[in-house]
């Protein structure tokens, strides 16, 4: 019995004796956050029990301070106060780590310790992989650019590119994508921000390699002999292309007739003197070490494709006038008319007809005015024009929606039609034949008579059969 009598007074003894030391220490935050140069108080608070307590501070078992023995502390930095407390001056980076406070007592309190940590807080920074900042890829290849960032606390890490942030899921300090698009080149930069300082920024310019790209925004170049005259195409690739002019497969780089000028991505052929032996097909030629492209320019004193102006409209629900303008160095002979009734995605026949200019001015800008007729009511039509001079058929104007009146508005010349589509319809004018010598409006005549032929034909039968049924009743 006496046993657990002593047994039970030994634990109320450890009991009492842990609360006293828990009450010794008081609850403080473990961890301190600090700038760099920064002076920080590491508390060791010990309530007065009315004995005498020396306090020792210690660091990876280093001794750094006894407020027993002032003039040992192992830097003048650090200073221990009478309750306790541990000053450091001017706080470094290498200052950051755990501190150990050990309170020391006389029997029967013996001693305590505690753990402070601090933490040294400073900006970021930044460096990207690869470390030029210059990063080149093939088209189609994948695209990997890293941004290696330090800072306490970590630094969250954004990215942008063309002004804009890239949409990301998560912060990250990586890309990867396929550069499957050219226009994927150009700057992208990385920001790092933890809240201290400023923002670190890097940049990393990506270049996609990619065989040359030539756009030719007029394929086709009207002339006439004796005047200056420029061909132009813009060639886009990396790394740079080297671009000729090339004529009946020679190169023009040292011919004294022309003169090349080249600004940025635009190439120019400049004839000085147009003969008549320059007519023809230039190539604009464009290379790198990824291959060759090359496109084509007409020269030619053919008109130019005619163009539809906007004063063209419906005069009744049977009639449509029509007012285009040429280009033609050249007197214009004819005109051939081509139109169609038309429905979204499906065309009708064609219908051609050829107009004579009918006008003896001389000038380089022709304008020609031609009332269609007997055309169906609320009906969408669409149709082209082509020109010829001395020199030969222009190619077609673009295709011209439009409709007589009654028709639902919206549908004819407000539909929008995509470049593939205009593509698939515009040759099959090309491709018809082009008969020189048919009378005007042949077809729309020619198929009024037959009809009123047919009309004629059936009024007969019908006299004769009404006139037969007659007779057979009397």
């Amino acid at each position: 019995m006496m046993s657990y009598v002593w047994i039970f007074y030994i634990c109320i003894t450890g009991i009492y004796a842990g609360i006293r030391t828990n009450r010794a220490f008081g609850s403080h935050p473990a961890t301190i956050k600090v700038s760099e140069n920064d002076t920080v108080l590491l508390p060791c608070y010990v309530e007065d029990q009315g004995v005498q307590t020396r306090v020792r501070w210690w660091r990876e078992e280093i001794l750094l301070a006894d407020s027993f023995e002032q003039d040992k502390t192992s830097s003048e930095r650090y200073t221990v106060y009478r309750n306790g407390s541990l000053q450091i001056l001017h706080i470094q980076l290498e200052d950051r780590g755990e501190y150990v406070c050990q309170a020391i007592r006389p029997a029967p309190w013996g001693y305590v310790t505690q753990v402070r940590e601090i933490e040294v807080m400073y900006p970021p920074s930044i460096k990207t992989v690869p470390a030029s900042g210059e990063l080149e890829v093939n088209l189609g290849e994948e695209v990997d650019m890293r941004c290696e960032a330090r800072g306490v606390p970590f630094p969250n890490i954004s990215w942008r590119t063309k002004n804009e942030e890239i949409p990301l899921l998560d912060d990250r300090s990586q890309l990867k994508f396929h550069a499957d698009n050219r226009n994927f080149s150009g700057r992208y930069t990385c920001v790092a921000n933890n809240g201290v300082g400023d923002p670190a920024v890097a940049h990393i310019d990506l270049r996609i390699k990619y065989k040359p790209e030539i756009y030719v925004r007029k394929p086709w170049v009207h002339t006439y002999p004796g005047i200056r005259v420029k061909l132009d195409c813009t060639v886009t690739a990396w790394p740079e292309a080297e671009v000729e002019w090339y004529f009946k497969n020679e190169t023009l780089k040292d011919s004294p007739q022309v003169m090349e000028l080249n600004i940025g991505n635009d190439h120019s052929l400049i004839i000085k003197n147009v003969k008549t032996t320059d007519y023809g097909s230039y190539f604009c030629r464009a290379s790198n070490i990824l291959g060759t492209t090359e496109k084509t320019v007409e020269l030619t004193a053919i008109a130019n494709p005619a163009v539809f102006k906007k004063e063209s409209r419906s005069t009744s629900n049977t009639s449509y006038n029509f007012i285009w303008e040429v280009d033609s160095y050249s007197p214009i002979i004819e005109y051939q008319f081509w139109f169609r009734k038309y429905k979204r995605d499906v065309g009708g026949k064609w219908h051609k007809l050829f107009i004579p200019d009918g006008t003896d001015a001389v000038s380089p800008v022709h304008t020609r005015s031609f009332n269609l007729t007997g055309l169906n009511a609320a009906t969408h039509y669409e149709a082209v024009v082509l020109s010829r001079n001395r020199y030969g058929w222009s190619h077609p104007s673009e295709i011209l929606h439009f409709h007589t009146e009654g028709a639902s508005v919206g549908y004819s010349e407000n539909l929008e039609i995509d470049d593939s589509q205009k593509q698939n319809r515009v040759p099959v004018v090309k491709l018809m034949p082009m008969s020189q010598h048919y009378p005007l409006a042949a077809d729309t005549n020619g198929s009024c008579n037959q009809t009123k032929m047919l009309s004629l034909i059936l009024s007969i039968l019908c006299i004769i059969y009404l006139d037969y049924n007659v007779r057979q009743q009397i």
